[in-house]
């Protein structure tokens, strides 16, 4: 059990040693030990009155036996030092490691990285959250991608014991409404072919590739030869970049929101095969049998291509839009579903997480819903079957129906 003492009545070392008054106004010391029985370490902690100690003593012995006791110590580690721990034990992709390490040096680090990891509050990562926004940061950006690693940094802590619970984990995080995609600001079939005409003769396959097939960057980089048959082509990894000693690099990873070894089936157009064709006989494989590589026969770095992709639009003479490499895949997804192809069918070749995704960038581009609502609809109140039957003289009865 924990004891309740003053130092200066008991300890020969201490300097008010020895006191002779009854109410002194000396600190009062708790010593207790941590859980393990007679092994736990001994500690102590002072305070003005007796009563605070005493309530101090038993909170602790309380924590002891419901299993949850925290050792003081381990939450005075700071922030910084801490998160780079928490990192370093994190199994998780190269990519998301690299982008981890940009939130903590970039993000975290400057705001919260000198704080010992105990004294964080949920004020100090409210502050935190509109510092961000004050910064230049999207709403975006810090509610979704930032708030990612800053609930798992701190949900690790309160799991090591190292703090009572998470300061992130009240915070009300407002929902960021996924933004429609506006199809007018697309460029049309005619821009497409001239964007190809105008980018790097054995690089132009890739607008093809993302035009016609939905592909996003990182994909259409990773595709090799073999990879087309019996009309589709099977995404199996993507090309990203990372930075390593020398610089960045191309790697091999995973499609996104796909783990290791899932691929993708995606339906190809026939010119787009005839352009894979001709293609291959015309500029040839890289290294390891990929369709687009560099000169030396290697990976092309995802950022060389946004380069060029954005050079050609100026050449093609659309400098003024602000057309990216994955605008070709917004492209595909409106040209598919106003063409009558399901949000469902459409979902799943852009690879897509879940269909939610697909309805709240291309829903509302889905052909003529309202007209056919409105037949579905005439249909079942007026018991009409024969597709352009004149509704007009049934609404009558409908009318009559609803007044009886």
């Amino acid at each position: 059990m924990a004891s309740v003492f003053q130092k200066c009545k008991t300890d020969e070392k201490n300097r008010n040693f020895p006191c002779a008054k009854n109410r002194c106004g000396h600190s009062w010391t708790v010593r207790y030990r941590e859980p393990g029985g007679r092994g736990g370490r001994q500690r102590e902690k002072s305070f003005g009155t007796r009563r605070e100690a005493s309530d101090y003593g038993i909170r602790v012995e309380n924590d002891k036996r419901e299993h949850a006791y925290l050792d003081p110590e381990l939450g005075k580690i700071l922030v910084r030092d801490y998160a780079e721990d928490w990192l370093s034990r994190r199994a998780v992709k190269d990519t998301t490691r690299a982008n981890y390490v940009r939130f903590i040096e970039l993000h975290l680090g400057p705001h919260l990285g000198g704080k010992p990891l105990a004294s964080v509050t949920s004020r100090d990562i409210e502050v935190l959250l509109k510092t961000w926004i004050e910064e230049g940061l999207s709403r975006r950006t810090v509610y979704h991608t930032l708030m990612i690693p800053l609930r798992s940094l701190f949900r690790s802590a309160v799991t090591e014991k190292r703090i009572p619970e998470s300061p992130v984990a009240h915070i009300v995080v407002p929902k960021i409404k996924t933004k429609r995609l506006d199809e007018k600001s697309l460029p049309d079939g005619k821009a497409v072919r001239a964007i190809a005409d105008e980018i790097r003769p054995s690089w132009a396959i890739s607008v093809w590739l993302m035009a016609g097939c939905g592909l996003r960057i990182g994909e259409a980089l990773a595709v090799r030869g073999a990879d087309f048959e019996a009309g589709h082509v099977r995404l199996r990894r993507q090309f990203v970049r990372v930075k390593r000693a020398g610089g960045y690099k191309a790697e091999l990873a995973p499609l996104k929101a796909r783990e290791e070894g899932e691929w993708r089936d995606v339906p190809v157009p026939t010119s787009v095969l005839a352009a894979v064709r001709l293609h291959v006989e015309r500029h040839g494989v890289g290294d390891e049998g990929y369709l687009l590589h560099a000169h030396h026969g290697g990976e092309v770095l995802d950022s060389n291509y946004r380069t060029e992709f954005k050079a050609a639009v100026r050449r093609a003479g659309y400098g003024d839009e602000p057309w990216t490499a994955h605008t070709l895949r917004h492209f595909f997804a409106s040209s598919a579903i106003a063409g009558g192809v399901s949000l469902l069918e459409v979902s799943r070749w852009l690879g897509h997480s879940t269909i939610q995704i697909t309805a709240d960038i291309y829903g509302h581009l889905t052909p003529d819903a309202g007209g056919r609502l409105r037949s579905v609809m005439d249909q079942v109140l007026t018991g009409a079957s024969v597709v352009g039957a004149d509704h007009e003289d049934r609404a009558g009865s409908v009318l009559t129906t609803g007044a009886e």
